[in-house]
Parts: C-alpha cells; sequence; structure tokens
C-alpha cells in the first residue's frame, strides 16, 4: 500500500489528523503526495476543484516553499493570517511546507503555536529531507508519514525523462543522492562530465598505479574544491568499489557504471573480497574525515597509503 492510498484510507475511515510531518529522502514523492491529499480532503472527486489545488489557485489551500537558504518570516506570517480565516470554497483548509527544517526557530515557533491550538478544520502538512533538523515539539504534535528513498534506477531514469540529464551524469548523480533538487542543482553550478572522468581515472589508477593516484590527488581537488563536491567524489568512488564487489558476487545488474563492466571483470580477478572490503570501509573513514574537516588533499592521499599498505 503506498503512502496515499494509507493516508486515504484514514481520511475515508475519518481518521484525518490536524498535522502530518512527511519525512524521507524521496521528495518529489512527497511533493506529489501532499498536493494528492490536499485533493482529496479539499475536493473529493471535484476534478475543477482539484485543477486549482494542482495550480496553486484554491482560496483554502496555501503553499509554502523557498529556493533560498531559510523560508522568510512574512511567509509564515502570510500563512498565519491565510489560515485564520474561515475556509471560503471548502470544507476544510489546508497547507504545506516544504522543506520545513528551513524555517528559522522564530519560524517554527509560530508554526508551533499554530499546531498546538490549530484552528477548526485545517490540516497542515510538513515535509522534510532532515527532520532531524526540526524541533522535538514540532515533531510530538504531528502524525509522521515515512517515505523510503528512491530506487537508484528508478532515479536515474527521472533524471534522464523528466530533468534533461545524460544517463552518466544521472547515475553519477546517484551515488551521492536520490533527491532530484539537490541533483539539479549540482548539475546547474558545475560542470559534472569531467569531474565525473577525473574521478572515474583516479579510481582505475587506485586499482594499477597507485603511486599514480598519489600523484593524482592534486588534479582530483582541483575538480572538486568545495566540501560538496569532495563528498559526490567519495560517493563516486565508494560505487565504484561497490560495483567490483557486484561483478565478484554476479550480481552485474547492479552495477551503476555500465560502460565499465569488462574492465570491471579484470579487475575484480585481482582483488578478492577481504580486500574490496578493506577499502570501502576506508572510503566510509575517510568521509567521516572529511566531515571532521581534515585537509581534503590529506585525506583521499590516506586513501591511497591505506590501499597501498
Amino acid at each position: 500500500m503506498t503512502e496515499i492510498e494509507r493516508l486515504t484510507a484514514a481520511y475515508r475511515n475519518g481518521k484525518l489528523s490536524h498535522a502530518y510531518l512527511f519525512e524521507g529522502n524521496d521528495a518529489e514523492a512527497m511533493t506529489s503526495t501532499a498536493l494528492a491529499f490536499a485533493q482529496l480532503i479539499l475536493c473529493q472527486d471535484n476534478e475543477q476543484c482539484r485543477m486549482k489545488v494542482e495550480m496553486h489557485n484554491h482560496p483554502d489551500f496555501h503553499y509554502v516553499r523557498t529556493d533560498e537558504t531559510n523560508i522568510k518570516k512574512d511567509q509564515i506570517e502570510q500563512l498565519v493570517h491565510h489560515m485564520n480565516r474561515l475556509p471560503i470554497e471548502s470544507d476544510y483548509k489546508v497547507y504545506v511546507i516544504q522543506d520545513f527544517e528551513k524555517l528559522t526557530v522564530q519560524g517554527e515557533n509560530s508554526i508551533l503555536k499554530f499546531l498546538e491550538e490549530p484552528p477548526t478544520n485545517t490540516v497542515a502538512i510538513l515535509l522534510s529531507t532532515k527532520p532531524e533538523q526540526i524541533l522535538d515539539t514540532i515533531h510530538s504534535r504531528c502524525q509522521h508519514v515515512y517515505f523510503k528513498p528512491m530506487q537508484r534506477a528508478d532515479f536515474v531514469t527521472y533524471l534522464v525523462e523528466h530533468a534533461e540529464f545524460t544517463r552518466p551524469i544521472a547515475a553519477l548523480m546517484s551515488t551521492y543522492t536520490t533527491q532530484v533538487e539537490v541533483a539539479t542543482q549540482l548539475a546547474e553550478a558545475y560542470e559534472l562530465a569531467p569531474l565525473r572522468q577525473v574521478i572515474l581515472q583516479w579510481c582505475d589508477k587506485l586499482v594499477k598505479q597507485q603511486d599514480m593516484a598519489l600523484i593524482g590527488v592534486i588534479e582530483l581537488l582541483k575538480h572538486a574544491k568545495n566540501k560538496q563536491l569532495q563528498q559526490l567524489v567519495l560517493a563516486t568512488v565508494n560505487a565504484y568499489f561497490q560495483d567490483l564487489m557486484y561483478i565478484k558476487v554476479g550480481m552485474t545488474e547492479k552495477i551503476i557504471f555500465t560502460e565499465l563492466q569488462g574492465d570491471y571483470q579484470t579487475i575484480a580477478t585481482k582483488l578478492d573480497y577481504r580486500q574490496l572490503t578493506h577499502i570501502i570501509e576506508t572510503i566510509t573513514e575517510a568521509h567521516k574525515k572529511l566531515m571532521q574537516n581534515v585537509s581534503p588533499a590529506l585525506v583521499f592521499e590516506q586513501i591511497v597509503i591505506k590501499m597501498k599498505g
């Protein structure tokens, strides 16, 4: 049963909550489910009404989002003013706040007051990919709806078919995130094709020419100048060695960098399971050090040194 089917069943059974917190990594699924649930609450089967909600043009529906770092104070003030009014066309009012973790503490407290004493027939739907950043008091006043991460293959296909990604770049993004918004922002901000090429060349050197891999750290970091790109590099390197593990266990349908399958077959014969496990653990440790603000050059050099050792 999908999330919208569960929510629909609860609605039909008269178990509508005043506040929902949608949480998970699949932001696209959360957004589409929130919209469908709002249409159900406000419109039932009225197609004209549903179209108004879809276009964010229904007087009893309010949708808050931002492309900036924080949701602004005036957006929340407008929302509170809107929701304190009586419904105009429906029996209920529904408001959706996308990326709820972007609220300031002041904004969260404003919503908290709203959740503690909700106006009659008002439903809040809060969406978050980072629920750990939300106040516990908000969590305790919401019904939680958990969304499973989008499957990697589905994510790649979505980027190719709906976001104009090439399949190689979509595959690269899938090593780092399953959020379409994050992938799109990265693709717009950086040249990812040259970065992908440099990363995979460095992975090849890690296996075949480790002295050259040590020298290659300089070139790698020329293309990955900030922490986000360095995290992407580590995620891609990890995926490369996960691919080798899939080759060894005969799960070729799971590999990410499919154009390397021929090379993988040769490399996999030279590495045993213990070595591959050690490499993947080394990359995991490198990621922790990067997050602890250890020098990126040192982080990547240590990967090479530990592989040589």
